[in-house]
């Protein structure tokens, strides 16, 4: 099974679990409105966030790349859920060769993010548009000037994919799941146990969260 593939069928499962079957219709079993296009750009603006922007302060310091990294990660997410709710997951899998820069290009990176907030909050306020095709296109030419490529981008998402169903079965949504593991963000102790454990299987990964979540 090609990669893609198999992470529009995980993350089906993820939305099948987390929302009910009925999130395909646009909203949760509670009845809450979805809107996975503002899920696109406000975890686009928390990507742009992770890169030296601000003129103001920090002037010196270096882009968090593995922060961005991690933040186009959760984009994917939401990408491929908007395709599903949309009903075309195929068309993705064009995109499965992509080859990404040689190396880093913040300054374009920020460009094309920018350019997939406008899409999507444009879209967002104007249902009559159909912004997947070219969000999903922007996400692919982020992810190159990153210097990933789809086999990073499968290994960052089963990570997180793990990682998200943990958080759901552990009380994410009625707030009493714990975000900050010994002082230290769980999506931060995540990619450590993947640098640590690169070899794991999902289930054997998510064994790992349930030790290191009980520390």
């Amino acid at each position: 099974m090609n990669q893609i593939k198999q992470m529009f069928e995980l993350q089906q499962k993820l939305n099948d679990a987390t929302n009910g079957l009925i999130w395909t219709e646009g909203a949760t079993k509670e009845g809450r409105q979805i809107s996975w296009l503002r899920c696109i750009y406000m975890e686009a603006a928390e990507a742009i966030d992770s890169f030296n922007w601000k003129h103001w302060k920090n002037i010196e310091s270096e882009p968090d790349l593995d922060n961005a990294k991690v933040e186009l990660v959760d984009i994917w997410h939401f990408i491929m859920s908007e395709a599903i709710h949309f009903g075309d997951t195929q068309f993705a899998e064009a995109y499965a060769d992509i080859q990404p820069e040689r190396e880093v290009n913040p300054e374009l990176t920020v460009e094309i993010l920018e350019k997939m907030i406008a899409v999507a909050a444009s879209a967002n306020v104007d249902k009559s548009k159909n912004s997947l095709y070219e969000i999903t296109g922007l996400f692919f030419q982020a992810l190159a000037t990153m210097n990933m490529d789809v086999t990073e981008l499968y290994k960052r998402y089963l990570i997180k994919n793990q990682l998200n169903t943990f958080r759901q079965d552990h009380g994410y949504k009625d707030g009493t799941y714990i975000k900050l593991w010994g002082g230290v963000e769980d999506n931060v102790v995540a990619f450590k146990l993947m640098e640590a454990h690169p070899n794991l299987s999902p289930k054997q990964f998510y064994k790992k969260l349930e030790e290191a979540y009980a520390l």
